[in-house]
């Protein structure tokens, strides 16, 4: 099946370009407008079936699948929802791998568009579901082309973090990664990639051996806390993708007798509620997540009323917030 960015690279324009000419924007030449439209011909081109030129939705409602119920940003999805007019309705699934096609609001077409908050689905899946509705993927995304996304800047985020870490004199940090069964979510990878260009930035060769695995529950943190203790030497600090991990890591070095951060510094992504209130409290990366969710409703509906038909990735800004479990003078 011809993409859009097939019949860009066909008719010599840019992918923008061919998203004017299918919404019929009248700030594209006539001349490259007949190249467009002879590609689309030319591969057998079709837009896909919601946007601009269809019949008005009659459903207003959009349905939020989640793998994990993330308060804050249910709530900037319901907010910015109720201010566009729309419902929400929400199916909770927690098979990372669930078969969305018996969800029966899908099946029957009763939503305009769907919003997928920390779901993991494979291409074919996601392909699946973004042709027969307008679909946003908020938080955790599957790579595709011409897909939907808004998220946290993960790899700004961890090298932030890390960055604090080398400049607060610690070098040798762990970094705990989190896995699912299938495999390692995308945000943890990027994480990952932050990580490293925060050594790499400051002179630290990258250590393989300090790369710890883990689940997403707080045992599996306490478990890999006791890995970062058997390594030799032991590391002076570790960095968890999620707090959840972080928080056991907390555990299992005090206790061993440790004290964090003097014997060895702590730092979490995410800022949950937990963050502020472990002993001590959790260095860490705060995610916007109200406005997460306000965005995603926002891409989503310009998806929905066919403004735009060009995959994109929202990214928004973090905020590191220094506390405890890092500082030099406790």
């Amino acid at each position: 099946m011809a993409t859009i960015e097939d019949v860009a690279a066909l008719a010599g324009v840019s992918v923008a370009t061919v998203s004017r000419v299918m919404n019929n924007s009248y700030v594209v030449s006539e001349e490259k407008r007949k190249r467009v439209l002879q590609a689309a011909q030319t591969l057998d081109y079709r837009p896909p079936s919601y946007g601009r030129g269809q019949k008005k939705s009659v459903n207003k409602t959009i349905l939020v699948i989640c793998s994990v119920v993330i308060y804050e940003v249910i709530a900037g999805i319901q907010a910015m929802a109720k201010e566009l007019g729309y419902e929400v309705l929400i199916h909770y699934s927690a098979d990372y791998n669930a078969d969305l096609s018996t969800v029966g609001i899908l099946k029957n077409k009763m939503v305009d568009g769907v919003i997928m908050l920390n779901m993991l689905l494979d291409n074919d899946a996601l392909s699946s579901i973004s042709s027969r509705f307008p679909v946003v993927q908020c938080g955790e995304y599957v790579n595709l082309k011409n897909a939907y996304q808004v998220t946290v800047d993960n790899e700004g985020g961890a090298h932030a973090v890390v960055s604090h870490l080398i400049e607060s004199g610690w070098k040798r940090i762990a970094y705990v990664l989190p896995e699912i069964v299938d495999g390692t979510p995308q945000f943890a990878q990027v994480r990952l990639l932050g990580y490293r260009r925060a050594l790499e930035e400051h002179g630290i060769p990258f250590d393989p051996s300090l790369i710890v695995r883990a689940d997403f529950s707080l045992e599996s943190g306490y478990e890999a806390g006791r890995k970062i203790l058997a390594l030799e030497p032991r590391p002076e600090a570790v960095f968890c993708a999620v707090d959840q991990l972080a928080i056991g890591c907390i555990h299992v070095f005090r206790d061993q007798g440790l004290h964090v951060p003097r014997d060895i510094a702590v730092a979490g992504f995410d800022d949950g509620e937990s963050a502020e209130i472990c002993s001590p409290p959790l260095t860490t990366i705060a995610q916007p997540y109200f406005e997460i969710g306000r965005d995603t409703v926002r891409l989503l509906t310009s998806l929905i009323k066919g403004e735009i038909s060009v995959g994109r990735q929202v990214r928004l800004d973090y905020e590191l917030k220094i506390r405890a479990s890092t500082r030099r003078e406790i």
